[in-house]
């Protein structure tokens, strides 16, 4: 497996490995709907492609399995998006994502990683607690509490989401 700094060429077929990732909604009771919501458009991919925050997990067939979504906000990387198609899931890949976008903003001299999840499902806040997040302030006008405002307006709950940090220093 080797995760690699996404590439253009690559953008149009990151939809299709979160929609994939996603079928895991289709089991937990309230969630089902995400799992034929929309995913993140290819015009997002090409712009975040084009920053250099995207990496993928290619098999060794050559076919793309996984993905992580990044941005610089400010003086932190803010995950967007990590996604594992269904039948690549519980292989460490998406460990290795998140170690290579962590790896990035240490080396970047950026403060921290940040991302929103579910606080509740095992594959999403407690996942990340084992990389080494832990939840983030989010004081009403920061950006994390404007990214969780945004997910309550598109139907997330919002007493499920929590927003996570890892400081850049701390990351493996």
């Amino acid at each position: 497996m080797l995760i690699r700094l996404a590439r253009p060429e690559d953008a149009a077929l990151l939809p299709a490995i979160e929609s994939s990732a996603a079928d895991l909604f289709r089991s937990v009771a309230g969630l089902e709907w995400i799992a034929g919501d929309g995913v993140l458009p290819v015009a997002t991919h090409q712009r975040l492609i084009a920053q250099r925050t995207v990496w993928v997990a290619q098999a060794q067939s050559g076919a793309l399995c996984g993905f992580v979504d990044a941005e610089v906000c400010g003086d932190e990387l803010h995950i967007w998006e990590l996604a594992v198609d269904a039948g690549h899931q519980q292989m460490g890949i998406g460990g290795r994502l998140m170690r290579a976008a962590c790896q990035h903003a240490r080396a970047a001299g950026l403060s921290a990683v940040t991302l929103t999840t579910f606080r509740d499902l095992p594959w999403n806040a407690p996942w990340y607690a084992r990389l080494g997040f832990r939840e983030a302030d989010a004081p009403p006008g920061s950006r994390l509490a404007d990214v969780l405002a945004a997910e309550a307006a598109h139907g997330l709950p919002a007493q499920r989401r929590v927003a996570l940090r890892l400081p850049a220093a701390a990351a493996q």
